[in-house]
């Protein structure tokens, strides 16, 4: 990390002159629940230095946004199940701690730096880590915790659309791997330990306990680096300080077993704080909500990724671009995907699309929004030729042949 990047707010999307992005609403301390899948109106952020936030304070890699609505009460009495046992901390950060890696990533064409963490899966390296952590990532850097190693990775797949990634590191041999657990045994009073890369500081990551409060938690998350929302759903949620850079860490068990993946966080700030200063010990927040992605859910996705089955969620290798920003059509006389700007030397670009134009159609598929083109361009390859119906802002309409290059992860 360079130095003039204050520790705060390493790893966050940091606009031009070093505004830190605006304070998030305060959440409503939420009822503990037992898995009733509630959706969490919280403001929440991804935390890129690492994870979700909800509830005011920045927690992530990328920050999002969430709103708490709080707790919907189960329609039946859910009999009480004994927790697991006590957590050992220091005897589960040992076994954790050097399963971990460090990814630091330069996020383009600005050339922002992030921060988060990773879970190593197999010996050659092979990492678990959150979509949001290397989105648009240009440049990806990972230092490995058990052998102190600094390795270039490469996205091997992700899906967007439940904040899940899988990136090889090249040259890794021999690395420490983490012991997957079963997150389906979880339940409403087991004591976690939540472990990463907090604040992108690097180094043996920061673990912190606590205890679950609800296995089926919702929420709705929105990126302050693009402003776009999200649903991620069946979350396991945790009375616990998650912090930025801790996102795509590992919650585990008390037996050191991975059994989530942190993506978010809640936290409850004291009032008085600013919001650009580190809090004292006088004036630390309250414990806040962490949220994970259930590793069994993960899991899945990850090995899905790992054995190259695409999907309408799932994007396998290099991310086609087009090379243009786009929003809905405003024209009350046909829907699509309108170009506000056709990045210089973008295909896009070559091909002459411009400000104004409206992409209806993709290879006779027609488009009806800025998200749906989006979802096309991903779920196909760099060199790949796509054809666009385009109308322009007179109302004339024609055939473009464009071929995709290579991209950042969308």
């Amino acid at each position: 990390m360079p130095p003039d990047v204050p520790p705060h707010l390493r790893g966050m999307w940091v606009p031009p002159g070093g505004a830190e992005p605006p304070p998030l609403l305060p959440a409503q301390p939420p009822a503990p629940s037992r898995g009733g899948g509630a959706v969490r109106a919280l403001v929440a952020v991804c935390l890129l230095v690492g994870a979700l936030v909800v509830g005011g304070k920045v927690v992530g890699d990328r920050n999002w946004t969430l709103p708490w609505k709080g707790d919907t009460p189960s329609a039946a009495p859910i009999a009480p199940i004994a927790p697991s046992p006590p957590l050992d901390f220091a005897a589960v950060s040992a076994i954790i701690n050097p399963t971990l890696v460090n990814i630091d990533v330069v996020v383009g064409p600005l050339e922002m730096r992030g921060a988060g963490t990773g879970i190593v899966l197999s010996s050659n390296g092979q990492i678990l880590t959150c979509h949001h952590v290397v989105k648009g990532a240009i440049e990806i850097q990972v230092t490995d915790v058990g052998n102190g190693l600094i390795y270039d990775a490469t996205v091997v797949g992700y899906d967007s659309t439940h904040d899940v990634a899988v990136l090889q590191l090249v040259n890794a041999v021999d690395l420490a791997t983490a012991r997957v657990g079963d997150s389906s045994k979880v339940r409403f009073g087991d004591e976690v330990l939540a472990s990463g890369n907090a604040r992108g500081a690097g180094g043996t990551p920061t673990s912190v306990a606590g205890k679950v409060t609800d296995v089926d938690a919702t929420i709705v998350a929105r990126s302050q680096a693009d402003y776009s929302r999200k649903y991620l759903n069946g979350l396991i949620e945790v009375e616990a300080t998650v912090v930025p850079g801790q996102s795509g860490g590992s919650l585990a068990n008390s037996a050191g077993e991975v059994i989530g993946l942190i993506t978010a966080a809640s936290m409850t700030p004291d009032p008085d704080a600013t919001p650009t200063v580190e809090p004292t010990p006088q004036a630390a927040p309250e414990p806040g909500q962490g949220y994970a992605v259930p590793i069994k859910d993960a899991m899945a996705i990850a090995d899905q990724i790992r054995s190259g089955q695409r999907s309408d969620t799932v994007h396998i290798g290099p991310t086609a671009t087009l090379g243009v920003v786009v929003s809905d059509s405003k024209s009350p006389k046909f829907m699509g995907a309108q170009v506000e700007i056709a990045v210089f030397d973008s295909p896009a670009y070559a091909a002459g699309l411009d400000t104004g134009d409206v992409i209806t159609a993709i290879d006779g598929k027609p488009v009806d929004s800025s998200t749906a083109l989006r979802a096309e361009i991903s779920a196909r390859s760099p060199d790949d030729v796509v054809v666009l119906d385009v109308t322009d802002k007179a109302g004339g309409h024609r055939v473009v042949r464009v071929t995709l290059a290579g991209g950042p992860p969308n």
